[in-house]
């Protein structure tokens, strides 16, 4: 009688945790297709051109950097995210050449 109990117990547990698992998997995947959906929405010109000029300054300052050059000079120009593409390439190529450049100086000074 006791072992007959433990197995129902046991078969209900194991139907919980799928019944869980599969709605977690669930919440995940929506939660996840919501995230994209707001990307595409507010994918505006100065964030694109921000990611574009960030991995073009982490290249050319990664490649000044492991090289041992001095790093560029750059102006401090504020562009705002209403500056369209062009700002955001500039901002984000100034970030992209800093994070790259100590990287690279850094394996340069090993």
């Amino acid at each position: 009688m006791g072992n007959q109990i433990s197995k129902r117990i046991r078969k209900t547990l194991s139907v919980l945790l799928l019944v869980l698992f599969v709605a977690s998997m669930t919440t995940s995947s929506v939660s996840a297709s919501e995230s994209v959906k707001y990307i595409e929405n507010n994918n505006d010109s100065y964030t694109h051109g921000y990611w574009e000029g960030y991995s073009k300054g982490y290249s050319a300052g990664f490649t000044d950097g492991i090289a041992g050059k001095s790093p560029r000079i750059f102006l401090m120009i504020y562009y705002g995210p209403d500056s369209g593409y062009n700002g955001g390439y500039y901002n984000g190529f100034r970030d992209g050449y800093g994070a790259g450049y100590n990287v690279g100086k850094k394996l340069y000074d090993l």
